[in-house]
């Protein structure tokens, strides 16, 4: 259940409707629209970046049973209270640490057939299916978990890769 905040005159928002004006997000990035807009490189304040990315991250899909049984060192520090909130955990720590917060999509035929070296891992027992692989070392690489995400993944990669921009 995402958080719901009252507007003034209307009806609830839901929060994660609500982005900063470009202003403000410039304004706390140190940059003008013009430098946003120019080919520069622009440095970020590690912080702001991880409390950015924090943001994106409390809107993932998110599985406390999911999380706890695939993390023992997690479900542990939970059980004698060390960790009061998976999710929260999974916000502040478990994504910078490369942990998973809900299964994700392997779509194992799929997968297999469109990396062969997975299948042949497989073969040889380096594990145990597509899933594990995916989630030890495939999301990581950038793989494509089911055919579905393919267009999305591509999307992200090359946004990452800065081979292409948005309005650029």
């Amino acid at each position: 259940m995402r958080p719901l905040h009252m507007s003034a005159e209307g009806p609830p928002v839901e929060s994660h409707d609500f982005v900063p004006h470009i202003d403000v997000l410039l304004h706390a990035l140190r940059v003008n629209r013009e430098r946003l807009n120019s080919k520069s490189k622009i440095a970020i304040d590690a912080k702001l970046l991880r409390n950015l990315l924090r943001t994106i991250v409390a809107h993932m899909p998110f599985s406390a049973e999911f999380y706890a049984l695939t993390y023992p060192d997690i479900a542990a520090a939970h059980a004698n209270g060390d960790i009061t909130d998976l999710h929260r955990h999974f916000i502040d720590s478990g994504f910078f640490e490369g942990r998973f917060g809900a299964p994700p999509p392997v779509d194992e035929p799929y997968y297999v057939a469109l990396y062969r070296d997975v299948a042949t891992a497989i073969q040889r027992g380096d594990v145990e299916s597509g899933m594990e692989h995916y989630m030890r070392s495939g999301a990581s690489e950038g793989r494509v978990p089911n055919a579905a995400l393919k267009p999305t993944i591509d999307h992200w990669n090359s946004i990452l890769r800065d081979e292409t921009r948005p309005g650029a």
